[in-house]
């Protein structure tokens, strides 16, 4: 049996799947070659599951707290209504003001197709969803204490040596992987490492128990 986690990458997904018999890196052109496991037990993501209407969400107001000085790299949720196919950027943008009082960044908008594809894909997964966010996951295995930034290379060299700690080497991953950048690796060994702690039964959740949105999704963040 097995767990994975994944993160979002240029151009598709970056997914670390990690058995008893050792860990691996797959690129995904889309979520639903996951089905090619069917033995997983839990996959913890990098992307918003559950949606409010309004794009609010108390697990990330949470999560930045936890997060403090890194609290930046969540970036808000787009409300529900803006997955719909064809909003362009001012679109999207106004649609979020007139639901929410509030605007949609651009680095939000950049996620929502990321967001539409995981929304289709929790409908008919075969495995368990559940929403994990790096920096979070990587604060909890440093006691807490956020990290510096992944684009720099003692940021980097701190999450490879806490991955390595927890039991994740990331030596023999393969390196052929054209479209992973060293932090969308490090980012989906962390969720790796949480969807182990959820089919453990050891994984925290912001907030718990969590919110559900009106779909019946869980609105929390795993670490």
């Amino acid at each position: 049996m097995a767990v994975v986690g994944v993160d979002g990458c240029r151009k598709g997904w970056i997914a670390l799947r990690w058995s008893e018999s050792g860990s691996s890196l797959h690129w995904l052109a889309r979520l639903e070659e996951l089905d090619q496991w069917a033995d997983l037990e839990a996959v913890a993501l990098d992307i918003p599951l559950g949606l409010s209407v309004t794009g609010e969400r108390r697990c990330d107001q949470l999560a930045r707290a936890r997060l403090g000085r890194r609290a930046s790299t969540l970036f808000n949720a787009p409300p529900r209504a803006c997955l719909e196919s064809g909003l362009d950027y001012p679109r999207a943008n106004a649609l979020s003001r007139s639901l929410s009082g509030r605007g949609l960044s651009r680095q939000s908008f950049a996620l929502v197709a990321k967001i539409r594809e995981a929304d289709d894909y929790w409908r008919r997964s075969r495995a368990p969803l559940f929403e994990a966010h790096p920096e979070l996951g990587f604060a909890h295995l440093n006691a807490g204490v956020a990290l510096a930034s992944k684009k720099s290379w003692a940021g980097l060299m701190q999450r490879r040596e806490l991955l390595e700690r927890a039991g994740l080497a990331l030596d023999d991953l393969g390196r052929d992987l054209r479209h992973a950048s060293a932090d969308d690796v490090v980012d989906a060994a962390v969720c790796a490492l949480v969807a182990r702690r959820i089919r453990d039964h050891q994984a925290q959740a912001l907030p718990d128990p969590p919110d559900y949105d009106e779909t019946g999704r869980a609105m929390a963040i795993h670490y």
